[in-house]
């Protein structure tokens, strides 16, 4: 049965690489022969003069596909693009609402819909996570969101622990601005295509973009590590670094 499982399993793998190599191709064919720099560059200027002329309804617009797409684990680079259109405090309000909006929803589900599975799947961490928050409170929750540890994992199981939501609300809107704050910069100092278009690639050799693509990628490892050095992220018996060897079904 087990080989059985492993050959099924091992079949699969291959039907997915198979069908994401033929999207793969199909999205490169397509880009290749239908879509230009020049059509590109147009809708571009479109989407800025739209947010120009309706800056509210624009917000709204891009708050509620912002969160949605939030809700989707692995969706990184969002807040860059956004960041790039909105420009740098209208971008960053757009990312911590957003991800905020999308962290309650997850949370919600975890705490009334999927409490009993998020127990069994992530036990060892929801444990440390309780003793944790019985002796640091909500600041824990903030140090997690701070040094960036998986999104998704975090609000579903802070669901199923014992803090409230309240309390789950404000250390993410609070512990998600540093790192967005970094990732709405650069995303206006990403050139538009239009300047893409007449520069070339040149013009994403700007020194000040690449510092904070530098500082982007060094700062939740930079933070983790502080910490660390303090006991703040330390748990013999799960937590955080539990993450990483916690598989029970």
């Amino acid at each position: 049965m087990i080989a059985l499982k492993k050959v099924g399993g091992g079949k699969r793998k291959l039907v997915i690489l198979a069908v994401a190599v033929a999207v793969g191709a199909a999205l490169t064919w397509y880009v290749k022969n239908y879509v230009s720099l020049e059509a590109l560059v147009a809708q571009e200027e479109k989407v800025r003069e739209a947010i120009d002329r309706r800056p509210w309804r624009s917000f709204a617009l891009g708050l509620v596909i912002y969160s949605v797409v939030s809700l989707v684990p692995g969706t990184s680079g969002k807040s860059v693009v956004f960041a790039w259109l909105f420009g740098f405090w209208q971008g960053l309000a757009l990312i911590i609402l957003g991800l905020t909006t999308a962290a309650m929803v997850i949370f919600n589900l975890s705490r009334y819909v999927f409490h009993g599975w998020i127990k069994r799947r992530y036990g060892r961490f929801l444990a440390g996570l309780d003793r944790h928050l019985h002796r640091e409170g909500a600041f824990y929750l903030l140090t997690l969101r701070m040094a960036h540890f998986p999104f998704t994992i975090v609000n579903l199981v802070s669901g199923a622990s014992g803090v409230r939501a309240q309390t789950f609300c404000w250390t993410t809107c609070v512990g998600l601005v540093p790192g967005s704050a970094v990732f709405a910069y650069v995303g206006i100092r990403m050139p538009s295509l239009n300047e893409l278009s007449t520069h070339g690639v040149g013009s994403l050799f700007d020194k000040p973009l690449i510092a904070a693509l530098a500082t982007s990628a060094a700062f939740p490892f930079a933070f983790r590590f502080v910490a660390r050095k303090l006991g703040l992220l330390k748990d013999k018996d799960g937590g955080p670094d539990s993450l990483a060897t916690d598989q029970s079904p």
